[in-house]
């Protein structure tokens, strides 16, 4: 489950997850225990830097597929969210579901800038250290992700999650 900030990704995957028992891996959170900062407590570090730095964020992808690897090794379902934006990232997932003989979803959330916005500066105690200004530079060095189904995200949340139940039931078979 991937997308830009405020796109609602946290929100379907724990959805998703829900519905499907399956265990949800968010890189918020898990970028925050490798730095020891508890979750919903601001880090401070601006884009590119502190704990967002790249060898940081490439800590991170390494530890969030690593945990994805064991759990879908013992036979768990698992939603990834994340924000997604580096093609070679996404490419180390296909193959650890390739490894592990795992249906692979790739599922982008989109909603407009004034939706993102205005989610963005609502939130409270959430392990998003994400700006507006944060999400726009997200979105410049973003590389292209063909391989996703958008998933709109604007409306209430029940809409995208039929949408993506949908499409994990047809991947499923």
């Amino acid at each position: 489950m991937g997308g830009l900030p405020g796109t609602g990704k946290s929100t379907l995957s724990g959805a998703l997850a829900d519905r499907f028992g399956a265990v949800v891996q968010s890189s918020d959170r898990i970028r925050k225990e490798l730095a020891g900062i508890d979750p919903t407590r601001p880090a401070g570090a601006a884009f590119g830097q502190g704990i967002y730095a790249p060898e940081r964020t490439e800590e991170l992808y390494a530890e969030l597929l690593h945990r994805a690897e064991q759990l879908l090794g013992r036979g768990e379902s698992v939603v990834l969210d994340a924000s997604w934006t580096s093609a070679p990232h996404r490419a180390a997932a296909a193959d650890i579901a390739r490894r592990t003989s795992s249906e692979l979803l790739q599922l982008e959330c989109r909603a407009g800038a004034e939706t993102t916005a205005r989610r963005v500066a609502e939130r409270h105690d959430d392990p998003s250290d994400a700006t507006v200004p944060v999400a726009t530079l997200m979105a410049s060095v973003a590389d292209p992700w063909p391989d996703a189904v958008p998933i709109d995200t604007a409306g209430p949340v029940g809409f995208a999650l039929e949408r993506a139940t949908a499409l994990w039931r047809d991947a499923a078979g």
